[in-house]
Formats: C-alpha cells, structure tokens, sequence
C-alpha cells in the first residue's frame, strides 16, 4: 500500500492531543475531521481518491468494522462515491473522538462509537441499493430513496454529536436491521428494507415509518 495513505501514530497523536477540552463535541469533531481529510487527500478531495483502491483500503482498514470490508469497498468504488468518502472521513473522526470523549464520558463515548459503525454499515450498503429492484412504496419511493442519500451524505455529522443518547440508540438498532434485511437471501429493495427496519425496531405501522423518514430527509 502507497505510503501517503497509511496512519502514522504520531498522526493520530497529534491530531487527537490538540484538541481543546473547551470545544464542544460538534467543534472537536470538526476539527478532527479537518485534519483526518488533510493527511488523507493528500492536497486533493474526495473527489481524488474515487478511482484510488489503495485509499479505500485504509479508509476501510481504520473504520475497522468486521465483516463489512467488502461492502465498504463496493460502496466506495461505486459511482459517485465522493460524498459517501466525505461522510467516511467523519465516521472515522467520531470513532477517534469517541475514544477520548469515553474518558470523561462513559455513555456518550460509547454512544458516539456505536453510532458511528452504524453509519459505516449504513455506507457500506450502498451498493446494495439497487433501482431495477420492484418496490412495494409506491409514491413512498422517491421519498425513501433521497432520505438515504441524504443519511449517508449529509447527516452523519448531525447523527453523531446533535442526537442524542436515546436517539443514537435507536438509529443504531434501525440501521443493524437494514444491514440485516439487506443482506438475507431474497431481499427486497433496500427502500422497503430501510421502512420494514424502523417498523420493525420502533414497533410501528407503515404509516408512522413513513412519517419518522419525511423527518429524517427534513432535518438539517
């Protein structure tokens, strides 16, 4: 693997020992995203590493979530792959944080760790996201399908500090069923998938699933 795209300790300690305790969690984190883009683009952006295997590969290798490397590879590879790159760098920025923020908080440390593997897994299913599937959503679709484009581009920064310890829990355990009904034999389209998981996880009717998604592709 090329060199520039291997995390030195010293990297990781540098970054991670400027952080001013008096930031809040949404400051920090974007500070730590900052410098993670730097050292990994290189003087480029997302845009540059789309085509760059040897970039995926330590993206993926530092998210570190079992099981998933194949899928983040996919998922990265795909087409237009820059901004699922970008969320990946706040993903990891958050697992970096969440190591220090467990120290003095215990819950929300965790919290913020799980919550961002689930984000990971919820990138890593985009290439699973297949529009030749049949849909049982109807006029639903188009509203399902942009609020998965907007969760895996645009919102894991906000799901990761602004939500709150309940709220996290809950996306976490929506998003292991996604992942779960996405990779069983026979799934349906992962629209349905993503409405039969907030069902399923929140014990509500199609209705109510619908709903809590409209506020979902709403929030900013």
């Amino acid at each position: 693997m090329k060199k520039a795209f291997v995390f030195g300790a010293i990297f990781l300690a540098s970054s991670i020992g400027m952080a001013a305790p008096v930031k809040t969690s949404r400051e920090l984190l974007k500070d730590y995203t900052k410098q993670i883009k730097e050292f990994m683009y290189k003087g480029g952006t997302a845009k540059s590493l789309e085509s760059s295997s040897a970039a995926h590969k330590e993206i993926i290798k530092q998210i570190n979530i079992p099981g998933k490397s194949f899928d983040l590879e996919k998922s990265l590879s795909n087409s237009g792959s820059a901004s699922r790159i970008e969320s990946m760098m706040t993903v990891l920025a958050a697992k970096k944080l969440s190591t220090e923020i467990i120290k003095t908080d215990a819950v929300e440390g965790k919290s913020m760790l799980e919550s961002a593997d689930a984000t990971a897994k919820l990138i890593a299913n985009n290439y699973l996201r297949d529009a030749n599937k049949p849909s049982e959503l109807g006029t639903n679709l188009e509203l399902v399908t942009k609020t998965l484009d907007k969760m895996e581009n645009e919102l894991p920064a906000k799901i990761l500090v602004d939500f709150s310890v309940t709220e996290r829990a809950a996306y976490v355990k929506i998003i292991e069923k996604y992942d779960l009904l996405n990779n069983s034999p026979g799934a349906k389209r992962a629209e349905d998938n993503f409405v039969q998981a907030i069902m399923e996880v929140k014990k509500v009717d199609r209705t109510k699933a619908l709903e809590l998604v409209k506020k979902l592709k709403e929030c900013v």
